[in-house]
């Protein structure tokens, strides 16, 4: 199940990645992103980030994909 799980994150990408994440840290480790690193072996700030984004509905953007397309000065 757990090699399953790791499967699916790995086909998302940024906030859909993270959204997923912090769904399984939730359901799975008790919203402990620490317990989840180990048990998922995800990235412990990804998994923090997503759980913030979740409780604010607030989501991050990376700075790619704010700078994609933009011509620096």
């Amino acid at each position: 199940m757990v090699d399953d799980l790791r499967l699916a994150a790995s086909k998302m990408t940024g906030a859909e990645r993270r959204s997923f994440q912090a769904e399984m840290c939730l359901k799975y480790c008790g919203g402990s992103a620490r317990q989840t690193e180990i048990v998922f072996g995800w990235g412990r700030k990804n998994v923090q980030l997503g759980l913030h984004e979740k409780r604010t509905g607030i989501v991050c953007l990376g700075l790619q994909s704010v700078n994609s397309g933009c011509k620096k000065w």
